[in-house]
């Protein structure tokens, strides 16, 4: 097989494996849209059942040579890639970005294993040498490559925590809202989110989740959520559309204290406490802290992004 043979099988070889990546990207998209769920099962089950076949036939039709082994070992490759591929791919509410977007590490895993999968096992170069040197020295790159694809997949697993913490802290620091953290009374600081919404439903946010106790260990067990927004909102104007906009029924009331920040009753309760920061809005909420409790928040503090991601 001569060199231009060569690129042909890879050209053939890559689009092949690009039409696989394509049609499992729109899959998981798809599902990724819809939310997964029940859905989600059969779009996993059709994400792993696809490519052998699909990339069988794409191959046969294009006239590769050994096709059911590049559908095979391509579709192999294909899923190692792209498991490592993902695994340093942010999530899309790192960014701000669509939610489908991650789904572009399928086409590109699929192009790069498949074009992989026809270099190794194509070549007439391989199948011809013999037990020689010449057999050496040909099929050991092709063993390098393989080992490479192995490490890259299982590598990228062990550090995907670290990757995806990455994400979130350059994420949050370039999300626009000025950092802060807040001391709750009896509640420790467990998680930071960032929450996006449109303009019209109340916008971005910084969420920072407190908790006391231990989920479901009792009647101590207590959760409080701070929003923080840059918006010049008034905590009046916070509590008459409190954030997020669909998570609160209607049968609430303000309450204004003395020191300008507003207490919002829900169903009888305290629910909320509104107040700003400089340039920012906070929204303490908590359907199990008490009055005191809410009341009581404060002492806020700049933090930075690693900060808040730690924990």
């Amino acid at each position: 097989m001569n060199e231009l043979s060569d690129r042909a099988v890879l050209t053939r070889c890559a689009l092949t494996g690009l039409a696989v990546g394509v049609v499992v990207g729109v899959i998981w998209a798809e599902a990724a849209m819809n939310h997964r769920g029940l859905d989600g099962v059969f779009s996993g089950i059709a994400m792993i059942a696809i490519p052998v076949p699909l990339s069988g036939i794409l191959a046969r039709s294009a006239g590769i040579s050994r096709w059911w082994l590049v559908a095979l070992a391509g579709s192999v490759a294909f899923g190692m890639l792209a498991n490592g591929l993902s695994a340093f791919a942010p999530l899309p509410n790192d960014y701000g970005l669509p939610e489908t977007l991650t789904g572009v590490v399928f086409p590109l895993a699929g192009a790069a294993g498949y074009a992989a999968v026809g270099w190794i096992v194509i070549p007439r170069a391989l199948l011809t040498a013999g037990l020689s040197r010449t057999l050496l020295a040909a099929a050991l790159p092709r063993i390098l490559l393989v080992g490479a694809m192995i490490a890259f997949s299982a590598g990228a697993g062990q550090i995907s925590d670290r990757v995806r913490h990455w994400h979130q802290v350059r994420g949050l620091a370039a999300l626009g809202v000025p950092l802060v953290v807040l001391d709750v009374p009896g509640h420790r600081h467990t998680r930071t989110e960032i929450w996006r919404f449109p303009p019209e439903d109340g916008g971005q946010a910084v969420q920072l989740t407190y908790h006391r106790g231990t989920l479901g260990a009792g009647p101590d067990w207590s959760e409080v959520q701070v929003f923080i927004r840059a918006t010049a909102t008034t905590p009046g104007q916070a509590c008459a559309a409190p954030y997020p906009h669909y998570a609160w029924g209607r049968d609430r009331t303000c309450r204004t204290l003395s020191d300008g920040r507003v207490l919002l009753i829900s169903h009888g309760r305290p629910s909320a406490l509104f107040m700003r920061h400089g340039d920012v809005l906070l929204q303490i909420g908590s359907h199990t802290a008490t009055e005191a409790e809410l009341l009581a928040a404060g002492h806020v503090r700049p933090a930075t992004a690693g900060e808040l991601m730690e924990v």
